[in-house]
């Protein structure tokens, strides 16, 4: 595969060549969906089991199709080595397993995270003695004080964050964390590697829900972890032990999904933008939040780093709290309301009873999350028709 080939280029062809050996092959990737495989010889089987040669064993252990995805995301995030997952959240957990962490490690979370990230740290991580501190990932300088007093072994944060869109100096952070001798993951889920590739920047892990845009049917539930070489072994491990492995057939979509990602993920980045203006103009709620708005609190980081796309997601902040944000979801005719984005169908999501339903009160007003925030992935409708439903449920 010629390594000048563009993103968008990639996007068709990257992965294809694993499952394509041999005069004749299929264009489409074909599913392999066999549990275990057949090898000639019992000394092969001990040497594909080691590592030592390449093949297939059983399907804990890797899978034709499930690797032709891995490999296409490796390549797209100009990675060395990766994994796929039964969901986005056991990719967050397979990252933490990468990094080696063990008792009394501190593991340092970006205070804006999506909640179930931050319940995972705590909990599942917390109670097997991994200490966990959140911060505040756009104050800098408290960012570097934190570091340089702490030296944690491991931080996880999201370049755009869920749901207020803070963007983070992802450059800046990386050069903070490898000065103490800290591992990076990067959320990279909203952004896509469209908008940013971390591995690239410096980071050490990069983590995707391919639920979300990498699939962008709502029709599968996965997730991805590429890193650098070191990695591999862990995360290979982790996939043995643990067995969160992702099955032939959402592997087999999520491939399908990346060859329409880039014209899918534009145009809902620019349906977006022009929803997030139109809804401002309006005048009509009390914030509309949007990366690429002249008044966003880090829109400067977001120009710099975004190369022109804002992503897809807009949040809105509604005058009168929890019932009105009921009201208003009832009365829209167009948008939905489901758990999740990156669908081809635009949604809307209320975080105090989803995506952070488990952090208190107090937890969701430090983060900037009120009763009246409402988060909206935006899908391929036309933006006019979006625009006319919301106002429509905001009267």
């Amino acid at each position: 595969m010629d390594p000048r080939w563009s993103m968008e280029t990639l996007l068709i062809h990257a992965g294809n060549e694993v499952v394509t050996a041999g005069p004749h092959h299929p264009t489409a990737l074909p599913i392999y969906a066999s549990t275990s495989y057949q090898v000639e010889t019992p000394e092969l089987l001990d040497q594909v089991m080691s590592g030592a040669v390449a093949g297939y064993s059983y399907a804990r252990h890797g899978n034709p199709t499930v690797e032709a995805f891995v490999e296409a995301m490796v390549r797209l995030e100009e990675g060395e080595s990766g994994i796929a997952t039964a969901s986005g959240m056991a990719a967050i957990d397979a990252a933490f397993y990468a990094c080696d962490l063990g008792p009394s490690d501190l593991l340092l979370l970006s205070r804006d995270l999506y909640g179930a990230s931050l319940n995972l740290a705590a909990t599942v991580w917390g109670d097997s003695g991994i200490r966990v501190m959140t911060a505040d990932f756009c104050n800098l300088d408290q960012l570097q004080h934190t570091l340089q007093v702490y030296q944690p072994k491991a931080l996880l944060l999201e370049m755009i964050s869920n749901p207020l869109l803070k963007v983070v100096d992802l450059p800046r952070v990386i050069e903070m964390a490898e000065a103490v001798g800290t591992q990076v993951i990067v959320d990279n889920t909203f952004t896509t590697p469209l908008m940013a590739q971390p591995l690239v920047m410096g980071a050490d892990l990069v983590v995707h829900s391919a639920t979300k845009y990498i699939g962008g049917h709502g029709d599968a539930m996965g997730g991805v972890v590429v890193g650098k070489r070191r990695y591999h072994d862990r995360l290979h491990q982790y996939l043995k032990l643990r067995g969160g492995v992702l099955g032939p057939f959402e592997a087999w979509l999520f491939h399908r999904g990346l060859k329409t990602l880039a014209v899918r993920f534009e145009r809902q980045s620019a349906n977006a933008l022009d929803l997030a203006i139109n809804l401002q103009d309006s005048g009509r709620f009390d914030h509309v939040y949007y990366p690429l708005l002249p008044n966003h609190a880090t829109g400067a980081i977001a120009h710099q780093l975004f190369g022109g796309l804002g992503g897809a997601i807009v949040t809105l902040e509604l005058k009168g709290g929890r019932d009105a944000v009921y009201s208003f979801i009832k009365r829209l005719k167009l948008v939905g309301s489901a758990t999740t984005l990156g669908d081809v169908y635009t949604l809307c999501l209320y975080p105090a009873i989803a995506s952070h339903r488990n952090q208190t009160p107090d937890e969701r007003a430090e983060m900037g999350i009120t009763d009246g925030t409402l988060r909206i992935a935006v899908g391929l409708e036309d933006p006019l028709d979006l625009t006319q439903d919301i106002l429509n449920a905001a009267q």
